[in-house]
């Protein structure tokens, strides 16, 4: 991403979707428990809540601490990048949960059916 607003539009749109999906499949398919739907509702929103929050990161340290320009361009770019790299991490994590959640919640009759549409 580069700049925060395509960052937080990533995270808003794909949580959107994973919520979106439950929601669809609870429609096509309502033997699906209302309570795992809700469950991954739930998840999805405290998801895109935590990694918005973490977004806006700041550099805790002044171009006077450093011996020159450069080192402080340096020092401050690795911080972002860790900070950026660790939040993509974490999100990450977090909709491989999401998704196993949905899997779970699926009936073993629509999984059946699910493998017989894609084997034939």
């Amino acid at each position: 991403m580069a700049t925060k607003r395509e960052l937080k539009k990533f995270i808003r749109n794909t949580c959107g979707a994973l919520a979106a999906e439950i929601l669809l499949a609870r429609a096509a398919f309502p033997s699906i428990e209302r309570k795992a739907v809700h469950e991954v509702l739930i998840d999805a929103a405290a998801l895109q809540n935590a990694s918005l929050t973490k977004v806006s990161v700041s550099f805790d340290k002044r171009p006077s601490d450093f011996a020159d320009k450069a080192e402080y361009n340096k020092a401050r770019h690795t911080y972002f990048a860790e900070a950026y790299n660790r939040l993509l991490d974490e999100f990450d994590a977090g909709v491989c949960a999401i998704v196993k959640k949905m899997n779970a919640a699926l009936p073993e009759e629509v999984r059946s059916t699910f493998k017989e549409a894609v084997s034939e």
